[in-house]
């Protein structure tokens, strides 16, 4: 177990939250920076401009640099351990969207690329949802295992 603040993760926690962090870490220089911020905020929908950005990494910033490292970003990723949604309804979020004849936990790239598109509270772009689902790790079939990359981001 790895204490960050008032939260315990697991060694499988801090090792899921390194791969979201080297996905983001673009130039794999060991820190997120404010342009690879803005970047993933774009493939997720979002359009801050970059002041916007910038004031946000710096409320992550705890040595000034003006970037996010490793450290600093598993404060705030252990920070929001305590997220409001939880792994049952995002699961049950995906089997919507899911195509009922494929196992349980796999969704094709397609139907998720249309759920972004269609459903995000956020107006996300076809070539967008497209770019950001391409990203993502596919099993031998072609499909993505959702359970996967839920628990990517949710405790256990």
């Amino acid at each position: 177990m790895v204490k960050v603040g008032s939260v315990e993760l697991t060694d499988e926690e801090v090792k899921e939250f390194r791969e979201v962090f080297d996905l983001v870490d673009k130039d794999h220089g060991g820190t997120i920076s404010p342009v690879e911020v803005k970047e993933l905020m774009s493939l997720l929908g979002m359009y801050p401009t970059m002041e916007e950005v910038e004031a946000m990494v710096a409320e992550i910033d705890a040595d000034g640099n003006g970037e996010v490292d490793f450290e600093e970003f598993l404060r705030v990723m252990a920070g929001h351990q305590s997220t409001a949604y939880t792994k049952r309804g995002l699961l049950r979020a995906f089997r919507l969207f899911a195509d009922p004849k494929l196992p349980p936990g796999l969704i094709s790239p397609e139907a998720l690329e249309k759920a972004l598109v269609t459903y995000c509270s956020d107006k996300v772009s076809v070539e967008d949802a497209m770019r950001l689902v391409s990203q993502l790790d596919t099993n031998a079939e072609g499909f993505i295992n959702y359970h996967d990359k839920i628990n990517l981001f949710l405790k256990n």
